[in-house]
Formats: structure tokens, C-alpha cells, sequence
């Protein structure tokens, strides 16, 4: 007997010869509809492409292959649909085949993969789902990528629990998705299941605790003098070298404040993140904080074309995403402008690549009187004076190495200058119970109020007791899974004294996935946990609880000064 057979025998056992009162079915051809207590789901090509409750939709509905799909080396459609005894439809394609079993209050699936590779069968998820609860405790924000065993999506009042031992990812063209992959010749079984949300008291609190904070307060600015900036791109914004750009913007313009939720290496803050491309910064447009000015360099990560009659397709997608990035950033409060940057040419084996970047610039430079408001965008050309440079192959490769920062910086600082009429070495001043804000990381049960953004951190405590030979803190992710955090750090103080220790998380995707950090001590207790983003000083703030403003600790440049909360 084969494994669809016996499958088949146990629902049918489970949910009786007939079916349901409560559960209706209906099938025409490829396409079927059913209706039960709790949610009703519909298809259209054979698979599960729509699943409603409580009158939301928890399925992608866009043109891709559906809401669900099966995917190998393709993509083939799901045929001979038919129902079998009990609440059971069926369908097979070159994959393997499906069985959805439809309870009064669940949906049941199972996959038998029946071709020689491994195969993954996707659900694509309502990009207006913006919550997933993970293991039915861990509220986080989309989009994400973690493994679990429960992902419960949030919408409204709505829920829909995916119970199974996997993982979600994305975004994926703007997509969140989860999959469910199974080997070669084996069958996966997994149960959806519909119901409320809030169900959980601690969830509900750590849902309005998702992300790190965003607002500022820029009613100091008028005193100060500062030009607060939030820059916001891929890697080239932040990783490995980019915090060079800001050392060679305030270089120029000292007067300038970064903003934003990521911080880099030497302690700037930013909006930028490793490995993204336009969908991605549209998925992730409500985290980025409202500021006056913008910076924006994104594109060529989309452009990673590997032929030259993909240029012209790829390039003017890429186009018309910056251009809808810039426009939902001027629909952020307080926004004054929006400084876009022409994509970096680049020096790569791909040349492809570069000529696709050229041709996004070229787009975006003869759309632009026509799609942006007058004097609320200003155009900042790189890759002219760049090429111009002899030898500059060298210092921008994909990523630019400092000297190759500095030829950036230099051109970014000429713009805001000349945009804003900023003087060339204007500096700012510290008005009086003015400070940085500060957000402490750390809950009083010694987990992280929300998932911890990839980054540079400092955590800084005071030690109350040594009470053994090898005195240590552990600070970890909260879920074990692939590129999980992990730092031991040796507590080298004495009681009553302070101790401070710098922590990098590594790159989101690249060595780092997103989650919950815990903290343990070992042969020794502490008091006054903080953990912060690292400042430009490269050192801890006073302690304090929440989100709050540091009037103590020294400012450096770069530093948004905020008026006290007191």
C-alpha cells in the first residue's frame, strides 16, 4: 500500500465516510471552493490559493503561481483533482501528489514527494500581514526569516496558525513566505488552523513591542543647528565599510545628525540593510522613522542580471521601485527632501550588472521632473564624476573600500550643501537638557523586548557579585536554528563596578538570523543591564529603562540631540 493509500485510510478513518455537516465542498475541474465553520478556502489551479477567516484573506492573490504551489525544478500545475471519501480533496502533478483534509475548525495537508529531488511546497503570505507570532509566543514583524514550529499570522482580529517544523522567509518580490520542504521520496504532513487573535495575553504586549523605536524628537534642531539625515539603501549603506560615508560626511558637514534604526561600525545610525533590493525597502517602509531629510542608494541588487537582453526589462523595473520608494518617503512626516542617488557603477566579474545600473540611472534621470513634486527631490549624480576618476575600478568594486567612501562623500556632502545652503565646516551646538535618546534593548527578565536588528551594540552593567573562577555573561539567541547569535563575554570587574562589552551580531542573512536575545550569568550576578546601538564613542550610556534621553554622557558628531523628556 502506498503512502497516499494510507494517508487517505486515516482521514477517512478521522473524519468519517461522509462529510461534515459543517463542512461544504465543491469541485469543478481544476477549481474547487470549500466552506466549513471557521474559514472557507477556494483554488483555482488545483492548489490551496485562498484561505478566509473572519472575513480577512491570509493568501497572496497577486499573478504568481498562486497562494500556494508546489516548486522543484518547476512549477507545474496541480490536475486530476477529485474528492474522495470524507472532507478530502487530491491532486497530482509531476512533483508528487496533495492531499487537503478540511475539518470543521483546521485544514489538514500532506505532500508525498514522489520525484527524485527535494522539492518545497510554498504558501505565499497576504503581504498585508504584517505580525507572525512564531511558536505561539514571539510576536515579530514581517518581513522575516526564523524557523519554528507554529507561525501564527496575525490580521486584524483574525488569525491562521501554520503548525508544522519549518521556516518562513522574505521578503520575496515583496512577499513573506512559508515553506515546507520535503526530500526526495518522503511525505510531509502539516495543519492550518484558523482562530482569534489575542488569544495569548503576553502576545498581545509583544506585539506592540515588534520593533525598535523610530520616533525622534527634532524640536532641538532649530537650536542645535543640526541637518538630521537618515540614510537608507542595501550593504553599500552599512556594511563592512559603509559607516566611512558618514565619517566623511560629518568630515565635510559636521552639522549633520544620522538617523535611524540600524547602527553600523563606528556607531552611526542608519536605515539601511545588507542584501536588500527596492522590494525590500518597500516591505520595510513604516519601520523606517519619519525625518526631515532622506538619502537613498538602492538598485543594485536588483540588477545582478546575467545577459545583456535582460538590461532593458530588469532596468526599468528597477526604476519604477526607487521612484515609489521615494514617493511613500515624502508621505512621512516632516519630510523636506529626499536626496536620490544615482546607482554606484560598479566593478564586478558581471558587467551586466554595471550596464544595468547605467541604464536604471538613465531611466530614473528622464523620468524625474515628471513623477517627483518640484523642490522636494534632488537628484545626486555618482556615476559621472566617478567613472571620470582614474583608476576607479579600485575603490568602489560593489562595495567601496575607504577611499572609495571618500570620493563618495565628497560628492553627497556638495549636494546637501548645495540643496541646503549649508556653509562647508558648520558646526552645531548642544543646547541646554539636551541629550541622545537611548533605547535599552533589555527587559527585566533578561530577554530583549523585541527581535534585536543586526548590528553593533554595547552592553554595559554593574556587577554585584563574583561567586566564582570564571566569571562570564552569555548573550544569545532565544531560538536555536541556523545563524543563531552567540557571544560569551569574561566579566573582568569587581563588585560594585560597571563592565562594558561591545557586541556585533554579524549581517542579517549573512551569519544572523533576526530574533530574541537572552542573557545569562555565570559565576557571577548583575544589576543595570543595557544594551544599546553602539554610540560614535564607543561607549555605554548612563543606565535607564525603556526609551529614554542621555542629558549626561558626552555627544559626539553625528549624534541626534534631543530636547530631555524631564
Amino acid at each position: 500500500m502506498n503512502t497516499l493509500k494510507r494517508i487517505m485510510m486515516v482521514a477517512t478513518m478521522t473524519a468519517g465516510i461522509a462529510a461534515s455537516a459543517e463542512v461544504k465542498l465543491e469541485i469543478n475541474g481544476n477549481e474547487w471552493k470549500v466552506t466549513a465553520a471557521a474559514y472557507s478556502a477556494a483554488s483555482k489551479n488545483g492548489y490551496l490559493n485562498s484561505i478566509i477567516v473572519d472575513g480577512k484573506e491570509f493568501l497572496a492573490q497577486a499573478k504568481i503561481p498562486g497562494g500556494s504551489y508546489l516548486c522543484g525544478k518547476e512549477m507545474p500545475a496541480l490536475k486530476e483533482i477529485k474528492q474522495d471519501q470524507g472532507n478530502l480533496i487530491s491532486g497530482s502533478c509531476s512533483l508528487g501528489k496533495l492531499i487537503y483534509t478540511f475539518g470543521d475548525n483546521d485544514i489538514t495537508f500532506s505532500y508525498e514527494n514522489t520525484s527524485p529531488e527535494k522539492n518545497v511546497y510554498y504558501f505565499i503570505i497576504n503581504p498585508e500581514i504584517k505580525t507572525v507570532a512564531v511558536n505561539d509566543t514571539d510576536a515579530r514583524d514581517v518581513p522575516l526569516t526564523v524557523s519554528g514550529s507554529s507561525f501564527k499570522w496575525i490580521q486584524g482580529t483574525a488569525a491562521l496558525d501554520f503548525k508544522a517544523e519549518t521556516r518562513v522567509w522574505g521578503p520575496w518580490n515583496g512577499f513573506q513566505v512559508w515553506e515546507l520542504a520535503v526530500p526526495a521520496g518522503k511525505t510531509q504532513t502539516a495543519k492550518i488552523v484558523p482562530g482569534k487573535n489575542m488569544d495569548n495575553p503576553k502576545l498581545s504586549q509583544q506585539i506592540k513591542n515588534t520593533s525598535q523605536y523610530n520616533n525622534f524628537d527634532y524640536s532641538a534642531t532649530g537650536k542645535s543647528g543640526q541637518i538630521p539625515l537618515c540614510m537608507i539603501g542595501d550593504s553599500i549603506t552599512w556594511a563592512e565599510k559603509g559607516d566611512c560615508w558618514r565619517k566623511e560626511l560629518l568630515a565635510r558637514l559636521p552639522n549633520l545628525a544620522f538617523v535611524g534604526t540600524h547602527t553600523a561600525m563606528h556607531g552611526y545610525s542608519h536605515a539601511g540593510e545588507g542584501g536588500n533590493s527596492t522590494g525590500q525597502i518597500l516591505a520595510r517602509m513604516k519601520y523606517i522613522p519619519d525625518c526631515p531629510y532622506y538619502s537613498v542608494l538602492i538598485g543594485t541588487n536588483n540588477n545582478g542580471v546575467k545577459k545583456a537582453e535582460l538590461i532593458e526589462g530588469k532596468s526599468k523595473q528597477t526604476a519604477d521601485e526607487i521612484i515609489k520608494i521615494v514617493n511613500e518617503l515624502l508621505k512621512k512626516k516632516g519630510v523636506e527632501k529626499v536626496f536620490l542617488s544615482s546607482i554606484l557603477p560598479c566593478a564586478t566579474d558581471n558587467p551586466f550588472r554595471d550596464q544595468c545600473n547605467s541604464a536604471t540611472n538613465k531611466i530614473l534621470q528622464e523620468k524625474f521632473d515628471s513623477v517627483f513634486p518640484k523642490d522636494k527631490v534632488v537628484w545626486v549624480e555618482y556615476e559621472t564624476p566617478i567613472r571620470q576618476v582614474q583608476g576607479w575600478e579600485k575603490k568602489i568594486f560593489l562595495h567601496p573600500n575607504e577611499d572609495g567612501y571618500a570620493l563618495v562623500g565628497d560628492i553627497t556632502a556638495k549636494a546637501i550643501s548645495s540643496a541646503l545652503n549649508i556653509k562647508p565646516g558648520t558646526e552645531s551646538v548642544r543646547p541646554e537638557n539636551s541629550g541622545v535618546q537611548v533605547v535599552n534593548l533589555m527587559g527585566d527578565n533578561n530577554i530583549t523586548v523585541c527581535p534585536v536588528i543586526a548590528g553593533w551594540y554595547i552592553l554595559s552593567c554593574k556587577v554585584d557579585a563574583v561567586t566564582g573562577q570564571q566569571p562570564e555573561i552569555v548573550i544569545e539567541s532565544r531560538i536555536p536554528g541556523k545563524n543563531t547569535f552567540k557571544q560569551i563575554i569574561p566579566v573582568k570587574a569587581a563588585p560594585g563596578e560597571t563592565f562594558s562589552a561591545n557586541v556585533f551580531t554579524n549581517y542579517e542573512g549573512y551569519g544572523y538570523t533576526r530574533d530574541f536575545l537572552t542573557l545569562k550569568t555565570n559565576d557571577c550576578s548583575v544589576s543595570n543591564v543595557l544594551l544599546e546601538k553602539m554610540r560614535p564613542s564607543k561607549k555605554p550610556s548612563i543606565y535607564g529603562k525603556d526609551s529614554y534621553i542621555d542629558t549626561v554622557s558626552p555627544v559626539s558628531k553625528g549624534e541626534l540631540l534631543e530636547n530631555s523628556k524631564n
